[in-house]
Parts: C-alpha cells; sequence; structure tokens
C-alpha cells in the first residue's frame, strides 16, 4: 500500500437527494478510496469534502473523469493533491472540544478563533449555527470547535484564560473539556464559564 497517493475533493452545490451517491459511486468506479468525508448543508447548498486515496493509476483516472461526472450529475469537483498526514504520538492528548452559546452579535466566532490562532492552536473542526431563543425570540448562536492545543502546557494554559477572557467580553457562555481517549471520560479544562447574554442599548 506504500504506492497509493491522496487527493482531496471538493464540491458546493445546490442541495438534492443522491448527491453523495453519485459522488462516492464515481471514486469507487475509478477505484479509489473514501478515507475521510464531510457533508454539510448551509443555505439550500451542500458542500462536500472527500479525501480519496488509490493508486497514482486510479488517481489519474479519477481526475480525467471529472468532466463526465459533471456532464453526467452536474456535479462540479475540484481535485486537489495532498500528502497523507499523520498524527503526531501524543497529538490525541491535547484535543480539546470548545462549545459556546450567546446571543448572536458580529464577531463571536472571529474572536474565538482568533484566540486560538494567536496562542498556537488549530481548529480541526467548527459548527455554528442560529436559532430563535426560547421565550424572547432573539437570534441564538451555538457553536462547537475541535480543537488542537498548544504542546506546551504552559501554553495551552494561557489559551484557556484568553479564551474565558473573550467570553467575558463577548457574553459567551463557554465550556472547553479535554477530548476523552479511548476508555476515559472528557475532562475539564480550566475554568467552565457561564456568562450571561451581553446587553444591547
Amino acid at each position: 500500500m506504500a504506492d497509493r497517493q491522496f487527493l482531496l475533493l471538493s464540491a458546493t452545490e445546490p442541495d438534492r437527494g443522491g448527491l453523495v451517491a453519485e459522488l462516492t459511486g464515481f471514486i469507487a468506479e475509478c477505484g479509489c478510496n473514501v478515507d475521510d468525508s464531510r457533508v454539510v448543508v448551509l443555505g439550500g447548498h451542500a458542500g462536500l469534502m472527500v479525501l480519496v486515496s488509490g493508486t497514482p493509476a486510479a488517481l489519474e483516472r479519477l481526475v480525467g473523469g471529472l468532466d463526465a461526472l459533471r456532464a453526467r450529475t452536474g456535479i462540479r469537483a475540484a481535485p486537489r493533491r495532498v500528502a497523507a498526514r499523520q498524527t503526531p504520538a501524543g497529538e490525541r492528548s491535547s484535543r480539546v472540544d470548545i462549545q459556546a452559546t450567546a446571543l448572536d452579535h458580529e464577531g463571536i466566532i472571529h474572536a474565538l478563533a482568533d484566540a486560538v490562532r494567536r496562542h498556537g492552536g488549530n481548529i480541526l473542526e467548527l459548527e455554528s449555527a442560529t436559532e430563535a431563543a426560547p421565550m424572547s425570540g432573539e437570534p441564538l448562536l451555538t457553536l462547537r470547535m475541535s480543537v488542537w492545543a498548544p504542546e506546551s502546557a504552559d501554553e495551552a494554559e494561557v489559551l484557556w484564560r484568553e479564551l474565558e477572557q473573550v467570553a467575558e467580553e463577548q457574553g459567551v457562555e463557554l465550556a472547553v473539556r479535554r477530548a476523552a481517549t479511548s476508555g476515559e471520560p472528557p475532562a475539564a479544562v480550566g475554568a467552565e464559564r457561564r456568562r450571561g447574554s451581553r446587553r444591547t442599548g
């Protein structure tokens, strides 16, 4: 399997039934494998990202067949060659999950993401949604991030304190927990923040 290479396919199309089946069927026809994938629907459009592996010849067939895939299904998939990324030993233990809730206003996601960036963290996954808050009906933001924390314990602690400060400034209810490894429960990292909604006006 040493000769296997990797390709990232991405596509954004109006959402409809069958998109994933059509794309993965094409990948299988080319003799390639889906190693990892993400699908999300936002604003009526489906975003698909698929990490594909295969022999050099199989990947060439896949890339060469993308125009035919578009003609047949309408899926416009963009290919990008990537190297296989191995997770360094010990990095699993530094993965943390961040959950945040707040009355929605401009800049919340940027403030949290920028704090992670400034202190050496790396965002692996980010999901957010806005819905009407119970009772008041005001827009309520919920957010979840998975982050690789800095390797240094001191740097990680600085990041947690910075996130707590951002939560204070932005009126965010914030919980930060270390992602569980096999056989152990998630552990709290730093203090869990519970902040009231930011006042406006």
